[in-house]
């Protein structure tokens, strides 16, 4: 059986090493070979998986929604982060900030992560205009960086006034729990929530459609089962993987299909 291209998108350093582990324990578990491919950007990730290039790919909502409308691939399992199919997202500011709330947003820096990020772009801009803002009047300039980790620096570092990432709450104080500044080292205080939206669809392991429906079964049925709880956090914080629910990705699906929200 030939080995299998498994892609994540990531600009850190560690997540090579974190991919190769997560496929040497998926190979076991199956029985096959899986290569892990770290990519630069979802426009590339996406044009691979269209091409038939990638099996397995590693795809936040807004991704999985593009290459099921295209036929290029399905959604085999959905992302589990803090126990939860869904994460939530945070529009923030320095804690210094001449921005106190998100209605005093005028003529700000904005930082975002991609137009494929569901929670780095699409949907805090669809928020915005639902509020009734106009994004032409909170903006003066907007741009994008590529990874959650640039957007958090550009906000700290001052290169930027606002930025959209994604943030994790307990599950049972509904508190934030997990942020990219908190994972980068810097303090809680250094940051104000803005608007905290959600929660959001969460990413999912997508299958190619050229891969056959035997190995589809068997790579599911590994990752439902896999029981190394050191083994999936190191690989972007999962905690589990689900079969993907009915309707797991169609209020996104819904919100694309205004496309002005994404340009």
């Amino acid at each position: 059986m030939p080995e299998l291209t498994f892609a994540a998108v990531s600009a850190e350093p560690a997540t090579a090493e974190a991919l190769a582990l997560f496929c040497e324990k998926l190979g076991q578990a199956t029985g096959m070979a899986f290569r892990g491919q770290v990519l630069e950007s979802y426009a590339e990730l996406r044009a691979g998986a269209l091409s038939g290039a990638l099996d397995l790919i590693w795809a936040p909502p807004l991704i999985a929604i593009d290459l099921e409308d295209a036929a290029a691939a399905e959604s085999a399992v959905v992302v589990h982060r803090s126990t939860r199919a869904g994460y939530h997202g945070a529009l923030f500011v320095r804690a210094d900030s001449r921005f106190a709330k998100v209605e005093a947003l005028s003529q700000a820096r904005a930082a975002w992560v991609s137009k494929d990020s569901a929670s780095g772009y699409f949907v805090p801009r669809w928020h915005l205009r639902s509020m009734g803002l106009r994004l032409e009047d909170c903006f003066a300039s907007e741009t994008i960086l590529g990874s959650h980790e640039a957007v958090t620096r550009a906000v700290l570092e001052g290169s930027a006034d606002v930025g959209a990432t994604h943030v994790g709450l307990d599950a049972v104080t509904g508190k934030l729990a997990a942020a990219s500044w908190l994972s980068m080292g810097y303090p809680a205080s250094s940051v104000r929530v803005l608007l905290l939206l959600g929660p959001i669809p969460g990413d999912v392991i997508a299958i190619g459609h050229h891969v056959e429906g035997t190995v589809r079964r068997r790579v599911v049925a590994a990752l439902v089962t896999m029981s190394e709880e050191a083994t999936r956090r190191s690989l972007f914080e999962a905690s589990q993987f689900d079969p993907v629910p009915d309707g797991h990705l169609e209020l996104l699906r819904r919100l694309s299909r205004f496309r002005e929200t994404r340009a």
